[in-house]
């Protein structure tokens, strides 16, 4: 048995050559308030950051507030159908203009009712023609630059920054037969949890713990040992952990959840495992035979964040009667997981601010955190 298990085993993925011992972030980048703010002015004001997907403003009129890299946005579709991403600060007192989501024929300040089409033009200022060298035509709700990618919302403060497309070229190739461009969100969750961001994207993106925090739960079916690690083409990482039927008396808990109906156009490789994706800074991707989940991450200081789970399907899926009952079983199996994962990261942030904490050797299954610490590297070099 032992030789059989041997020679299932995914091989190790070698380190390229650099230093002589792969090692983890200091960590005081977890917790120092002047890391954080370095992170914002070099990280989160330059590179693309998803605040969510495009169905989430599906009809005319529908908006989403987000607020991200400390900026109130409000994500909106316009009467024609164009999805637009607008500061929601107005431009007369700094008002923030709207909250949460819904659907609006236009957005009105509530403080002096100076009123704004969806697609950010200024269309009512009240009294404001008797105001010298004002001009209601020359006024609109600024906001990032905004680029859809494979059905996610991604925005980028950063005017000189270059495409995000072609950065992820080889990384679409990977996903295309999931078409995620076409599913759709069936169910979120939104948690406020006491950790730093790369806290929170480095436990996404590595299985080892799978061993350790997942003993009973995750690792019965995605054991260790099928785990396999791309290698990075690109501003992110790929994992693969292979399904394992479960033998023996299996904990509830540890059975592989319903599932949907499998994607079709999905290789039989694909089919058999679930992965991992992290695109770098914080995006977190989970595709799945059935379905994808995925995380928004919103970092608010260093030792708190805003995170968002969600659940899509295709959206042929949506007219199958067992959709809705599949994925609340899903959801209430993530979130028995989840307690899990809070009670790990909740180590980590406190384990980080001994002073006996140090950068840990890296196994070869945590190359993915190597990867992105040399991206966190060069961004954050002086």
């Amino acid at each position: 048995m032992a030789e059989e298990r041997t020679a299932r085993r995914a091989p190790a993925l070698a380190y390229p050559a650099g230093p002589a011992e792969a090692r983890g972030l200091d960590p005081a980048s977890y917790r120092d308030p002047e890391i954080f703010a370095r992170e914002r002015a070099r990280i989160f004001s330059r590179e693309w950051l998803c605040i969510g997907r495009v169905e989430d403003v599906a009809r005319p009129g529908d908006y989403a507030s987000v607020d991200i890299a400390g900026e109130p946005l409000v994500m909106v579709r316009d009467r024609d159908g164009a999805l637009h991403v607008h500061s929601r600060v107005c431009r007369h007192r700094s008002m923030i203009l709207v909250e949460g989501s819904g659907n609006a024929g236009n957005f009105v300040c509530p403080y002096h009712a100076w009123t704004y089409a969806l697609d950010g033009r200024l269309v009512g200022a009240p009294e404001m023609d008797r105001s010298p060298g004002f001009a209601r035509e020359r006024c609109r709700l600024p906001g990032p630059r905004v680029e859809i990618w494979l059905g996610f919302v991604f925005v980028n403060f950063d005017p000189e920054a270059s495409p995000l497309a072609p950065r992820l070229a080889p990384l679409s190739g990977a996903l295309a037969n999931w078409s995620l461009a076409d599913m759709v969100t069936v169910r979120s969750f939104e948690f406020e949890l006491g950790w730093n961001w790369k806290v929170m994207c480095e436990n996404f993106i590595e299985a080892y713990h799978h061993l350790g925090a997942h003993r009973l739960s995750l690792e019965p079916f995605l054991p260790t040992r099928l785990v396999q690690v791309e290698e990075s083409k690109g501003p992110y990482a790929i994992v693969h952990m292979g399904h394992a039927k479960p033998v023996g008396h299996v904990p509830e808990e540890a059975r592989a959840p319903t599932a949907l109906p499998d994607i079709a156009a999905l290789t039989a490789g694909q089919r058999g495992r679930s992965s991992l994706v992290h695109v770098f800074p914080c995006h977190l991707i989970s595709p799945e035979a059935d379905r994808m989940e995925y995380y928004t991450v919103f970092p608010l200081a260093p030792d708190r964040l805003r995170v968002r789970k969600h659940f899509c399907v295709p959206r042929a899926a949506l007219a199958e009667p067992r959709t809705d009952a599949a994925i609340g079983e899903l959801a209430a199996r993530h979130l028995a997981y989840r307690i899990e994962d809070v009670a790990i990261n909740d180590g980590v942030m406190k384990g980080s601010g001994s002073r006996y904490a140090a950068r840990g050797h890296l196994s070869h299954l945590e190359r993915p955190l190597w990867d992105f610490r040399r991206w966190w590297d060069e961004r954050m070099a002086d």
